[in-house]
Formats: C-alpha cells, sequence, structure tokens
C-alpha cells in the first residue's frame, strides 16, 4: 500500500496508511528472537533484556520517520510526525519494554491506542479528513 495519504483517501485508508506496519513488526520479530535468546527470569538475563529492547524501541522510532521519507516516498511532515509518534503507542499496545515495568498492564494498552487513533484526526484535521 503507498503511503502518501492523499485528499481522496477515505477516512480508513488514511488511518491506515498512519500505521508504520513494518517498523511494528520489525520490533515483533526482533522481541520474539531476544526472548528465546535470554531469559527473564534470570536477573542480569532480565536487565540485559530490557535494555536491548528499550534500544530495539528507541532505534526503531528513530527510523520510522527516515523509512517512510527514503522508502515509502511521504513526504509530508504531519504524517511523518505522526506516524512517528505511533510506534511507540503501537508498542506499548502490544507490550514492548514496557512490560517489564511493574506499573504496565496490558489493559492500559488495549486503552491507549484507542484513545491515539481517535486523537490523531482531531489534532490533524488536515492529514484525516
Amino acid at each position: 500500500m503507498a503511503r502518501g495519504v492523499k485528499v481522496t483517501d477515505d477516512y480508513m485508508s488514511r488511518v491506515l496508511k498512519h500505521i508504520p506496519t513494518e517498523i511494528v513488526m520489525a520490533y515483533v520479530s526482533i522481541e520474539g528472537v531476544l526472548r528465546t535468546t535470554y531469559n527473564p527470569g534470570v536477573p542480569h538475563e532480565r536487565d540485559f533484556l530490557l535494555k536491548l529492547l528499550w534500544g530495539v524501541a528507541a532505534a526503531l522510532t528513530i527510523i520510522t520517520p527516515l523509512w517512510l521519507w527514503r522508502v515509502m516516498r511521504v513526504k509530508r511532515l504531519e504524517q511523518l510526525v505522526i506516524s512517528t509518534l505511533s510506534v511507540p503507542v503501537w508498542l506499548f499496545a502490544l507490550g514492548g519494554p514496557f512490560v517489564f515495568q511493574p506499573w504496565y498492564k496490558p489493559a492500559l494498552g488495549a486503552v491507549v491506542l484507542p484513545l491515539y487513533t481517535l486523537i490523531v484526526p482531531i489534532i490533524s484535521r488536515r492529514s484525516l479528513r
């Protein structure tokens, strides 16, 4: 799917184009490999795994606008910003490195993701109308 949001796109197409699926799937794949390599039940391995997952999450968030701009040819700054901000939101909803935080509950992700999806068109009327 082309990623550039167009005036002729319907609302759902516009919302879907703001989700950097390749980035989210890269995180899911990397996390899967790391979790099979390091045992979170062993304290020093848990700490190392946590640092790796935070590093991967940060790296992928930084890569997102570059990926969209260079590979997917997205030109609109607003779309690049919205898509980049959606990476930590999606990782939070999926659990990501947040699952190691004592305050994290999966229900929080189930609340944050739909709220973000509803708030984006309110903030960004031009890109989603």
